[in-house]
Order: C-alpha cells, then sequence, then structure tokens
C-alpha cells in the first residue's frame, strides 16, 4: 500500500514538474507577443497623429518627430542625411501643408522593442496640383520613450515623368545653385525657356533636345558622360527613351517660361 501511495506522489510531483516548466516555456512567448502588439500600437497611434500633424501643418511637431541625430532622406534615387537643424529649417520657414492627407495599407514589422520598419502608401494632395499617391518606408527609433523618424523614403513617378531635386543653392535665389534630375523612360518636358544658361551634365541614359527656333531646330542626342548648355532665352523640348539622370547647375535666380497653355512646372 505504501510502495502504491509513494508511486502515485511521484506521478503527481512529475505532472506538477511538467506543467510548471510548461508554463515557463510559454509565459515569455505570450509575454514576447503581447510587447510586440503593444509596439505596433504605438507605431499606429504614431502614424495617425503623424497624419493629423501634417493635415493641420502643425510645422514644430513635424519636425520633432525625427532623429535628433538627423535622419536619412530616400527617395526617387536619392539619399541624403539631414540633420535635425535642416529638418526643422524647413519646416518651420519653406514647407508647405497639403490640402488633403491620408495613410493607407501601412504595414509595421517590429525589429525590437526600440526599433521598427514601417512600410505602405499615401495620398498627398497639394493646396493647387494634382492628388498623387506615395510609397512609403520609415525607419523609426524610440528615443527616450518617444518614438522618431530616422530613415524615410517617400517615392512617387510623377505625372510628368521626372523629378528634381536640389544639391546646394536655389535656382529661385540669387547665387549659384545646383540641382539632381531623374526622368523615368518615356517622359518627356515639352516647350519652355530659362532665364539664365543652365549647364547640364548626363549621369546616366541619354538625353534628346530639340533646341532653338522653327528655322534652326535640330534635335540633339546626350549619351551619359557628356556636358551641355542650354542658353538663356532659347525654347527647347526634352524627352527620354530611357531611365536617365542628370546634374543642373546655373546662376539664379532662374525663371522658367511656358506657352500658356502648358501647364506651369519648376
Amino acid at each position: 500500500m505504501r510502495k502504491v501511495q509513494f508511486l502515485l506522489v511521484c506521478c503527481l510531483l512529475l505532472c506538477v514538474g511538467v506543467v510548471v516548466q510548461a508554463q515557463k516555456v510559454k509565459t515569455p512567448k505570450s509575454q514576447k507577443q503581447n510587447d510586440v502588439a503593444a509596439t505596433e500600437r504605438e507605431i499606429r497611434e504614431f502614424f495617425d497623429s503623424y497624419a493629423e500633424d501634417l493635415r493641420a501643418a502643425r510645422r514644430e511637431a513635424i519636425a520633432n518627430r525625427y532623429d535628433s541625430r538627423g535622419y536619412f532622406r530616400m527617395g526617387n534615387g536619392n539619399k541624403r542625411l539631414v540633420s535635425f537643424e535642416d529638418t526643422k529649417e524647413r519646416y518651420l520657414t519653406r514647407w508647405t501643408g497639403p490640402k488633403s492627407f491620408e495613410w493607407k495599407d501601412l504595414s509595421i514589422e517590429v525589429l525590437s522593442s526600440d526599433a521598427a520598419v514601417v512600410t505602405g502608401l499615401f495620398d498627398w494632395e497639394p493646396a493647387s496640383g494634382q492628388k498623387a499617391t506615395f510609397s512609403y518606408t520609415g525607419l523609426l527609433i524610440k528615443q527616450a520613450g518617444k518614438w522618431r523618424i530616422r530613415v524615410e523614403d517617400e517615392s512617387v513617378v510623377p505625372p510628368n515623368g521626372y523629378t528634381i531635386s536640389k544639391i546646394s543653392g536655389d535656382r529661385t535665389l540669387e547665387g549659384t545653385f545646383k540641382e539632381s534630375m531623374t526622368a523615368h523612360a518615356g517622359a518627356c518636358i515639352g516647350a519652355h525657356r530659362h532665364t539664365a544658361d543652365m549647364h547640364i551634365t548626363v549621369l546616366k541614359g541619354r538625353q534628346f533636345i530639340l533646341m532653338g527656333d522653327l528655322e534652326t531646330a535640330r534635335v540633339q542626342v546626350f549619351e551619359a558622360g557628356s556636358s551641355f548648355v542650354i542658353p538663356a532665352g532659347v525654347w527647347h523640348v526634352e524627352w527620354f527613351e530611357s531611365e536617365s539622370a542628370f546634374e543642373i547647375s546655373g546662376i539664379g535666380p532662374m525663371l522658367t517660361e511656358r506657352p500658356p497653355s502648358t501647364p506651369r512646372k519648376p
């Protein structure tokens, strides 16, 4: 009888040990899932309030969403480390808020308790202009208990098929300026002219340009590695058969004139 009781006690202790061990194994996994879910909620709240700040044009609040060490601005073939001071100056003095803004299909990948990657889309409608849909990728880092943007990629294939980004200076102001331009295959820039010379270097692809008046105009082709000048006041048309990249430089202020029926672009 005592032997049977002893065996029963041993079996009971063994079962209890198995249950306790199972709980020990399950608890960390369950806790991790809870932590990930909590982080996802925080990130979604961050982007919900981010959208509200953009729609309400809360300039300082938007600037403060970025990493105090600066952030990497990506998109449309460009990469640049932007300091926090430059980010703040941009939003406080040069940035213009949208007429409408909406996040779409955001996906959150939690990397750790203080890092996450967010991918998705957003619709941006400027105060005057056509609504466009951008792809979005952001790396967020938690600093002092608050999420901050360390990397941000906002890319769009614009309706006109090309994008221009500043490298230095500003074409609308006095002094030298330098810009980078990316053109997608099939892009075309209609007839226009500038008030100052434009110096072009073809970095990738090639550029077709029809330049001059009706009597003298002819098509010219500039391959990668070549440079040329578009003189001030000369009407010209540009198009691109393959994806191409350029560097543009000149002395501002420089304005662009187009025929009245052509939409005005920078």
